[in-house]
């Protein structure tokens, strides 16, 4: 493998640690909030997420996409001093939007108190944390395009344990909705703490160089708007189940969508790895590599992501049952198209990275454009009828018309493994369904019998049905070392 393959590899190791994480204290997290609190009060800090979440997608404006590309890319090129010009320039832009964004949201804090069913401290909480987010996604970003994968990743799992630990240590102490908010407003804090110190002397302009405003907006502002579309396509479900069926229903759901989140762990890592480094050959001029690493990527994430979801899915009474218990069952068709339709979602991802790679932002935004028609039809079709199957039916369609314009738009000449995948998942599929209509024991027996089914299967697909080829099973091989390997960073380089 080229130095740069190597590095995707091993930045691709790191953020998976950094993902699976992040999955492992969410699912923990929500596990216990689905048994201290009810389900309306779980839809009620579900709205507070999505607060946070409208904060950081319309106050960002995409630069941190912007700082990873340009960041990197400069430094592909060996010129340092404009990758600390275009951070510079970034940090300011975040500063002066987000600032004013804040003042706003607090004086908007009734409103929105009456709309998420909590008091005027939760709003003002989560605003707050979700103002120092914006800052703590700046230094990310930094990191990302200096290939400081280690460090990005030890970044994100602070914020992961640290706001969701102390936001449980305090809803136990008897604040409930309001101490899972300080929760986030503390573990947000913490990680800007640790993000300023990790970068602090890393990154410095001369005050001669000043990076183009316009360049950076120019890059960032069609990713900003499919930020936009895709915060809508996030939270529109939720928000439409809470307003015709009620934050209890809306509650259910939600925890189904975060429960087929984890999933993202088998390609968000591969795709946010992607970004810089071919962000860096582009700028070093070796455009040869992009598509060759493009190529395994969608194979890996063919093989991997297809039959592992098909399997979730097929399981998902079980899954819900023993994560949150018997309330949230109802929960599991919804979460079976969810989990099954992921790989959709997998593509789009990577794909979409190749796209900013090169500059090519604009595609990406028709893409959520017309994605989010499509899902706007059919929840207007579907949820009254259908309540949560229909939401969870949107989703899946949402995606599919997604990808279908990125393929469109990106270099992909097919999936050379796609048959062989699909093979490989009706396996794991006939063999886990009839364990789970018909198989009458205890919950935890019959999940025991399905994990031991599942690697059974997997293990004599890969080896009969051979969906990867010799040279990706190295790269697979390659992304969990059992010594992984320092990155060559841009800092060391």
């Amino acid at each position: 493998m080229t130095a740069k393959a190597e590095d995707l590899a091993s930045g691709t190791f790191y953020l998976t640690v950094m993902q699976a994480s992040q999955y492992a204290a969410a699912f923990a997290f929500y596990v216990v909030v689905a048994r201290i609190l009810s389900p309306s009060e779980v839809g009620s800090f579900s709205l507070l997420l999505m607060v946070l979440a409208v904060f950081n997608t319309l106050t960002l404006l995409a630069l941190n996409n912007a700082v990873v590309k340009y960041v990197s890319e400069s430094m592909g090129a060996g010129d340092a001093e404009r990758a600390a010009s275009a951070s510079k320039k970034a940090f300011r832009l975040i500063v002066g939007v987000s600032l004013p964004a804040l003042a706003v949201g607090l004086s908007c804090s009734p409103m929105l108190s009456a709309y998420t069913g909590t008091g005027l401290p939760e709003v003002s909480a989560i605003l707050t944390s979700a103002f120092i987010l914006n800052l703590t996604s700046y230094y990310g970003a930094v990191m990302y395009g200096l290939s400081m994968f280690k460090h990005v990743s030890i970044q994100n799992i602070l914020y992961a344990f640290s706001t969701r630990i102390m936001g449980l240590f305090l809803a136990f102490a008897g604040l409930r909705v309001l101490g899972l908010s300080l929760g986030f407003l503390a573990g947000s804090a913490a990680t800007l703490l640790y993000s300023a110190a990790v970068l602090k002397g890393k990154v410095r302009a001369s005050s001669k160089t000043s990076f183009p405003t316009v360049k950076l907006l120019k890059f960032a502002l069609p990713v900003y708007g499919a930020n936009v579309i895709g915060l809508v396509q996030s939270w529109l479900d939720v928000s439409t189940l809470s307003s015709i069926a009620g934050l209890s229903v809306a509650g259910t759901y939600y925890v189904a969508v975060s429960s087929a989140a984890p999933l993202s762990v088998l390609w968000a890592p591969l795709s946010s790895a992607l970004l810089p480094t071919l962000s860096w050959i582009n700028g070093s001029g070796r455009r040869g590599e992009i598509a060759e690493l493009h190529r395994k990527s969608i194979r890996i994430a063919t093989a991997i992501i297809l039959p592992l979801s098909v399997a979730l899915a097929s399981v998902s009474k079980t899954a819900l049952t023993i994560a949150y218990g018997g309330k949230y069952v109802e929960a599991s068709l919804p979460f079976a198209i969810l989990a099954s339709s992921s790989i959709l979602t997998a593509y789009t991802s990577i794909l979409s990275a190749e796209l900013q790679s090169v500059g090519k932002t604009k595609p990406i935004f028709l893409a959520g454009l017309t994605s989010t028609a499509v899902y706007t039809f059919m929840l207007s079709a579907t949820v009254s009828r259908l309540s949560q199957v229909g939401a969870a039916l949107s989703r899946a369609l949402m995606a599919a018309a997604g990808f279908l314009i990125l393929y469109r738009k990106a270099d992909v000449k097919g999936f050379g493994n796609l048959r062989r995948s699909l093979a490989a998942s009706a396996a794991v599929a006939a063999a886990l369904t009839p364990i789970e209509l018909f198989l009458e024991t205890a919950t935890y027996v019959k999940a025991l019998a399905e994990a031991a089914t599942l690697l059974i299967v997997a293990f004599a697909c890969f080896k009969l049905i051979k969906p990867l080829e010799s040279d990706e099973m190295k790269v697979v091989k390659s992304i969990v070392p059992w010594k992984p390997k320092q990155l060559n960073s841009s800092v060391q380089r």
